[in-house]
Formats: structure tokens, sequence, C-alpha cells
């Protein structure tokens, strides 16, 4: 797990370094530079940050709160290293949203204690935030968290003027699969579907699973003819494959409809509903194609 030090005072931050070294499992890296430990802790997103009360440019009260306006990192522990103990301090800390502090000069036995602390705080956050997001089946997003993050990416690309495609999935004729193999077998036909999907897109990209054998991904920064190529190659790996379950070996197909953010789209639901209504066309013209909404 990462751990940021974010001190301007050398000797302190490498003694900090050294102690944490020395329990498993944790990576320590120093910023004397407190602009570039938020820079990095922005962009880079560790499981924990510990910085130091007084510094040039930026306080750590002010560090502190510039990293809890961040939503990615709203549930990432801070620990306030301080060797100033008046309550005041400590309790302006915690109202700009640090969950525990760490006195000045540094005992080794506490700082491991509470670090570990702090990790487990973490790893228990990350654990209900998995459970809470993601569809424990296909491993896709749950449909409310594809939406919100979905949300973000289109306000993105209405800010800043971005590409955006968004594609719609829907296997094919899949009441017919668990009619005939069952419900264990149809199980097995979705997770083969997404780990598909998933092993073509990029990390960028984002999959969620909206109900049934229906998906939906987004794709930032992706014209529409980038997306077609990407919705190709995704049909005919599905096309190709023989999913093998038991005795039985099943072969399913999908469509797919796409749409690109326009101007026109006043919302990320309606750019969703172009490319539902695609799909639609595509399941209703032989299936198991790719069929794109072009505006002009």
């Amino acid at each position: 797990m990462k751990v940021f030090i974010i001190d301007d005072t050398a000797i302190t931050s490498r003694l900090i370094c050294e102690y944490l070294k020395q329990i498993d499992g944790i990576v320590p890296v120093v910023f004397n530079d407190p602009q570039a430990g938020l820079a990095a802790c922005l962009s880079d997103g560790p499981d924990l940050i510990l910085v130091n009360y007084m510094m040039p440019n930026i306080s750590g009260l002010e560090f502190i709160g510039k990293i809890r306006e961040d939503l990615d990192l709203a549930d990432v522990p801070i620990l306030m290293v301080t060797a100033i103990e008046e309550k005041t301090v400590l309790q302006q800390a915690f109202d700009k949203g640090a969950n525990d502090f760490l006195s000045k000069p540094i005992d080794p036995i506490e700082l491991g204690a509470r670090v570990r602390n702090m990790l487990n705080l973490r790893m228990r956050t990350l654990q209900l935030h998995y459970l809470a997001h993601v569809d424990s089946m296909t491993e896709t997003l749950m449909r409310r968290r594809f939406f919100e993050l979905a949300d973000v990416e289109f306000s993105r690309g209405k800010r800043y003027g971005n590409l955006l495609s968004i594609m719609m999935l829907d296997i094919d004729n899949f009441k017919s699969v668990n009619d005939t193999y069952g419900h264990a077998i149809g199980d097995a036909v979705l997770i083969k579907i997404a780990t598909l999907c998933k092993g073509i897109l990029r990390d960028v990209d984002f999959i969620g699973r909206l109900g049934g054998e229906e998906f939906a991904i987004c794709l930032p920064e992706t014209g529409l003819k980038s997306a077609f190529l990407v919705a190709e190659r995704m049909r005919k790996s599905i096309e190709n494959v023989t999913i093998r379950q038991n005795e039985h070996e099943i072969k399913v197909t999908i469509s797919v409809g796409l749409a690109q953010l326009s101007k026109q789209d006043s919302s990320f639901s309606v750019l969703l509903n172009r490319a539902d209504r695609v799909l639609y066309d595509a399941k209703n013209t032989g299936r198991n194609k790719v069929v794109m909404d072009v505006v002009d």
C-alpha cells in the first residue's frame, strides 16, 4: 500500500520513511515539496497520507482541505504530524478532514500502530466500496456506479469539448440460453462475455451491467469511428468463442448500439438513450451487428 509522506523537513521525512520500510506491505514515498506532494496525491491516489502541520507555501491544514475537495480521495486516511499539542490546532486538523495525528518527536512504535490502524481502515473502506459498486458475478460496475462515473465524463466532455462515446451491448437470444441450459449456465455466459469485453477495453474505459444481459460501456476521449472498431472487435471475439460449461458447448452473439456525445445532448441519459435506440435497431435488423447513431 502506498504511503505518501509530505514534510518539508528532510530529516523528519527520511526518519519516518525508514520506520515505515520496516512494515511489510508498505511502499513509503517522501515529498519534501508540499506542492509536488499535493500533485502526486491528486494524480496517483495513495492509501495513506502523512502530512506535516507547519510547511511553507501551503500549510498542513490547507493541504488536507485540498485533498478532501477531491472526491476520489475523500476516503483516504490522513495523519497530521505536528509538534504542537494545542487542542485548537488538533481540532482544526480534524475539522479539515484529518483522521488522526502524530506528535513529534516521532516514536516508531506509535507510528507503526497508527499507520497499521489507518491502513486497516483503508482496506475495509476499499472492500465496502467494491461491494457497493461492483456486480459480484460479472465484476463490472453496478448500474448506479456506472451512471455516477459516466455523468462525470459527460460533464467533462461538455465543458472541455472532449470526445466521448457510449456503447450499449446486449446478448442476443439470451433468454433461450437460460431456458435451454438453466440459469447457472446463463451466469457462466454473462461472466465470459464481461471478461472478454474488459480484456479489450483500455484502463480509462469502464463497463457497467445495467440489468440482465445488458451492459453499457463508456469510452472517454473516443470518437464514433474508433468506438466502432472497439465494438466490432468485441462482437467478432464473442462470435468466435465457444463457452464450455460442464458438458455443454455454447455460442452466443451480441448486438451493439453506439452514440457519440453531441452538442444536442443535455444529459448523460439522453446520450445513453441514443445508444439504446440504435441497439434496438441492431436487434430488430438481424442481430450480431454494431449500429451507430450518427448525428450531423
